[in-house]
């Protein structure tokens, strides 16, 4: 204690030294020409010296003072410090007046806060001759566009008053100004066309509920949707105008148009009719004139011979004979059934496909009779040239037999198994009824197997064959005695 007290006092002893001496030095510099600029010099010193001479005790309470000056501003800006100096967060601030974005989005909405501060709060781009405190961008915003003015009334209160600039669109409530006008908490500002803002003045906002507190709050939000709503009713009047101006003007234009379409439209009309006339003149003169020499020319007859005679009779018969469109048409018609039949086998998973197939009946090897037309069994004999017919192949992968089906039975086996398909989900039928209805022929897919089949027609002497109706057939030596008891 008593070093520290030494030391404070040989401090002081030295500041007093000092001072005077610095005294002194003064009076004899400012009796020198160009002493102002050197007491400037030295008035700096002194301050360096002072400041060198503080303790640690009194720089910091200035530092401590400083800092809570700092915090008390800053939240009354709304912004809050933490212990060791960050920014904890920002909230409205509780004096202050200031400006806050309304957009069209609402999680957009009131993210941006413009502080408007004591003085002149300037708005305008960033390019502007002066510096703008409240920098915007767009088409309609100027370089210097309004001004904001905070002052203080004799009362006490902070009274706001926005300035547009010249030629500037600023619009407040709807409506655009020209003139200062004082704002009041809660207004909707618009500058240019984009940029929309809500007023918020702390103060003012804490008086009116004051002497209000019964006030209901509005049932609409102030939002980006009323601000403009509520700019195109006061807009309203001269938007209609302008609407029946413009739609006058389209009117008029479309009226136009429609004239001269007319018109040119007429005017193809006459002539697409005049070159119609041209050319059916052309056409009557040459058809005139093609039946003139038609009726001067003779015909001359060409006879001829008895073998051309022949020959001409013999391609007429064949070609009357061959139906290859009909048969054409015939496949064409009955494809469906062939696919629909092909699908219920499968469905029902029967190994048996279907396929048309082309079979001509000729002497050496004859169609059965199911597979002949009526009309082409009463001429079977008669017909010097064989017949092709559109037959069904049917393929039983089951149990590796081939059967062909006319069109008809075809249809009429369609029709069973679109039965049995519609039975397929109610029942079910075990392995051995599905074998019997294959042996018994009860099952549309499958055919009965017959205990003989013809293969042709052959003259030959043998014991084992049987000439029947003028047709030979084959049998086994088991077969034929049991026909001979028969």
């Amino acid at each position: 204690m008593g070093s520290l007290t030494s030391s404070s006092s040989s401090c002081s002893l030295n500041s007093q030294v000092g001072f005077t001496s610095v005294t002194s030095i003064q009076e004899r510099i400012m009796s020198t020409p160009g002493g102002e600029e050197a007491i400037e010099r030295l008035k700096e010193s002194e301050k360096i010296i002072a400041e060198l001479n503080e303790t640690w005790e009194e720089k910091l309470r200035k530092t401590e003072a400083i800092r809570m000056e700092r915090e008390a501003l800053l939240a009354e800006m709304g912004v809050a410090i933490r212990e060791d100096g960050g920014t904890l967060g920002v909230f409205s601030p509780k004096k202050t007046p200031h400006l806050v974005n309304l957009n069209e989005d609402p999680l957009m909405s009131e993210c941006l806060l413009y502080y408007i501060k004591d003085g002149i709060t300037r708005v305008g781009q960033a390019d502007a001759e002066r510096r703008q405190d409240i920098v915007l961008s767009g088409a309609h915003i100027k370089e210097e566009h309004c001004i904001f003015r905070s002052e203080r009334s004799n009362s006490g209160d902070v009274i706001v008053t926005l300035e547009p600039c010249e030629r500037s669109e600023t619009y407040v409530n709807g409506k655009r100004v020209a003139q200062p006008v004082q704002l009041r908490s809660g207004n909707r500002i618009i500058m240019g066309k984009n940029h929309v803002f809500r007023f918020n003045h702390p103060e003012q906002a804490r008086a009116e509920r004051e002497k209000t507190p019964s006030a209901e709050t509005p049932s609409e939000p102030v939002d980006w949707t009323f601000a403009q709503r509520e700019l195109l009713e006061k807009q309203g009047i001269d938007m209609k105008q302008e609407m029946e101006k413009r739609l006058q003007e389209m009117e008029i234009l479309y009226k136009k148009e429609k004239e001269e379409a007319d018109l040119l439209l007429e005017q193809q009309r006459l002539d697409y009719e005049s070159k119609l006339q041209a050319l059916q003149k052309q056409v009557e003169t040459r058809s005139l004139a093609a039946e003139t020499t038609e009726e001067e020319e003779e015909e001359e007859e060409v006879p001829w011979t008895q073998h051309e005679f022949e020959l001409a009779q013999w391609a007429f018969r064949k070609w009357k004979s061959h139906q290859f469109t009909s048969l054409r048409d015939l496949l064409w018609g009955n494809a469906v059934y062939l696919k629909e039949a092909n699908a219920v086998s499968v469905e029902l998973k029967k190994k048996v496909q279907f396929q048309f197939v082309l079979l001509t009946d000729t002497l050496y090897s004859p169609l059965p009779p199911e597979l002949l037309p009526t009309e082409m069994e009463k001429t079977h004999i008669d017909r010097p040239f064989p017949r092709t017919v559109v037959a069904v192949e049917v393929q039983d992968l089951k149990n590796g037999a081939t059967h062909y089906w006319s069109l008809e039975k075809l249809k009429q086996r369609l029709d069973l198994m679109r039965e049995m398909y519609d039975r397929a989900g109610e029942m079910a039928s075990s392995a051995q009824e599905e074998s019997e209805a294959t042996l018994t022929g009860s099952d549309p897919f499958y055919d009965r197997f017959h205990w003989f089949k013809l293969v042709g027609r052959y003259v030959m002497i043998s014991s084992d064959t049987l000439f029947l109706n003028n047709e030979w057939f084959y049998f086994n030596s088991l077969e034929l005695q049991q026909i001979l008891q028969k």
